[in-house]
């Protein structure tokens, strides 16, 4: 696999269509005889475990599988579109495989932040497995969103659960209310909303200074996105175990390019899939625990609720998951069948998931 710079082979160019989005893509360089070259972006750095356990951990054991016959270029951090350009370029076969983040995404695959829903999972590959069942051939979300998008999933990942950081002990949706709040968007504005407290939209890479001149009162992140804003100097404490929902990811490619391909090669690539999907979940727990220590070092106190707190907030945040379906029903998209599919499909992991990786 090659990792791609921002100048190779790239025009720059803005997105604003299909017709644009193809226009942007790097010209690809003729393959040795028997090798088919792949064109794979995302959205991450590559230091990002997205990129370097998710696409390209898949990447490399494709290219292992197939012995070398599928070969990959991959763009990351964006050289070919933000992380809402991808379901056109992969769509349109701009980019062969690229990241769908449904977060991101609320207009155009609403239903697919059924994985984000606060109080459903507070566990990664517990709620990777789920969505994994969901988005797979036959599963509800594949049916209803991805498939008439001209999309499969190859693997999915998901960012463990926020936390809320502040200056001060949160054990209690209670002291909630009037709090503004950075938010990432999507259901965590419901989430936060629901709570009584106002969500701000603040890019990551502003949090710090947010923070710092008190621009907001709180901030909800995963604690491995918090490490490298340095929260730990501008925030004192934070939750552990406030079910406020996560983040979803997948990575996608064209129905119709999966249908050109070999059977051994789409053989090799649902294999791919499957081994990422674990060693990426597996990774994004171990980040979780190195960034709470590494926080901790830097002085903030984590706050481990207990069980009878978590039910507090658990209680507090059912109302968002009725109030989600409520609105995809209204929309016209099956929003019950959607949450009744995600709960169902979480107990089936549960059960699969060996209790040591929980």
């Amino acid at each position: 696999m090659r990792t791609l710079g921002k100048g190779a082979g790239l025009t720059t160019c803005l997105v604003a269509a299909v017709a644009l989005l193809t226009a942007c893509t790097p010209a690809r360089e003729a393959p040795p005889d028997g090798v088919r070259t792949l064109v794979v972006a995302d959205s991450y750095p590559v230091t990002h475990p997205a990129s370097r356990d998710g696409i390209v951990h898949f990447t490399d054991r494709v290219r292992e599988l197939t012995g070398g016959a599928l070969d990959v270029e991959y763009y990351p951090s964006e050289q070919l579109g933000k992380s809402t350009d991808y379901v056109k370029l992969v769509a349109s076969r701009a980019v062969d495989v690229g990241v769908v983040s449904p977060p991101y995404l609320s207009d155009k695959l609403p239903l697919s932040n059924v994985g984000d829903l606060p109080g459903l999972s507070t566990d990664s590959c517990t709620t990777a497995r789920a969505v994994g069942e969901l988005t797979r051939e036959g599963g509800l979300l594949h049916r209803e969103e991805f498939a008439p998008r001209g999309l499969r999933t190859l693997f999915v990942g998901v960012v463990p659960q926020y936390e809320l950081f502040t200056n001060g002990p949160v054990t209690d949706p209670a002291q909630l209310p009037g709090l503004l709040t950075r938010s990432p968007g999507g259901v965590v504005d419901q989430t936060l909303r629901t709570l009584g407290a106002t969500p701000v939209s603040i890019a990551g890479p502003e949090v710090y200074e947010a923070m710092s001149r008190g621009t907001v009162d709180a901030m909800t992140l995963p604690p491995m996105s918090a490490v490298p804003f340095r929260l730990d100097e501008v925030a004192s404490h934070a939750t552990e175990g406030a079910p406020l929902g996560g983040f979803t990811l997948t990575f996608a490619i064209s129905e119709a390019l999966w249908r050109e391909l070999p059977e051994a090669h789409r053989d090799a690539m649902t294999r791919a899939g499957e081994e990422t999907s674990r060693h990426l979940c597996a990774v994004m727990g171990e980040e979780t625990a190195q960034a709470r220590s590494t926080l901790e070092d830097g002085g903030m106190t984590f706050t481990s609720l207990t069980a009878a707190q978590q039910q507090r907030w658990q209680d507090a945040v059912a109302s968002v998951r009725a109030d989600w379906a409520a609105d995809m029903e209204a929309r016209g998209r099956p929003g019950r069948a959607a949450l009744d599919a995600m709960e169902a499909a979480l107990d089936r992991a549960r059960d699969e998931t060996p209790e040591a990786a929980r």
